[in-house]
């Protein structure tokens, strides 16, 4: 049985449910990131999960009661993710303002880890659940260290760098979004 790491880039996979919800309300966005890991593994062994996210800032505290009621549920979210077990909340930071608002070290942060994680032996397989084709080297760089490389994908989504790259690639199915 090979040991799984799972690696969530939750907003790629929010903004990816946000898109197909205009198509089809059934999706939900809040999803549970262990049953959607543990269904990735499949047979194999979850070791981990890593779910990569910004928390809520904190300016919707101030933009009238709906802002509030996103920013505590979100942080509702993101404090029930990091109770499950062998999950880990890693958070990047927004920068810019309210206008314009970036994610910073998401992507950086879950690149190096999953190297980092495959040199210290911690897996045999990543799965990566994302679209971004910013990813690529952190794929490359694994396979190299003798790892299997999977992808999860939403439809019409995925980078053409991350199919070439992974040993496997899976679509997104309502059913892992629970």
């Amino acid at each position: 049985m090979a040991r799984t790491s799972v690696y969530i880039d939750n907003s790629n996979v929010f903004n990816n449910i946000k898109t197909i919800k205009n198509v089809d309300r059934s999706w939900v966005q809040l999803y549970d990131p262990l049953k959607l890991a543990e269904k990735l593994a499949g047979k194999n062994e979850l070791v981990s999960v890593y779910f990569y996210c910004v928390p809520p800032p904190s300016w919707l505290l101030t933009e009238g009661e709906e802002s509030r009621k996103r920013h505590a549920i979100t942080s509702r979210y993101y404090d029930a993710i990091g109770k499950l077990p062998k999950v880990e909340v890693k958070y990047g930071y927004l920068q810019g303002g309210k206008e314009d608002p970036h994610e910073k070290n998401i992507d950086t942060q879950l690149g190096t880890d999953m190297v980092a994680h495959a040199a210290l032996g911690q897996y045999d397989i990543a799965v990566l659940v994302s679209n971004d084709g910013d990813y690529t080297s952190a794929l490359e760089n694994t396979k190299r260290l003798g790892k299997r490389v999977e992808a999860l994908f939403f439809k019409g989504y995925l980078a053409g760098s991350l199919r070439k790259g992974c040993d496997l690639t899976r679509r997104a199915r309502k059913s892992f979004f629970v």
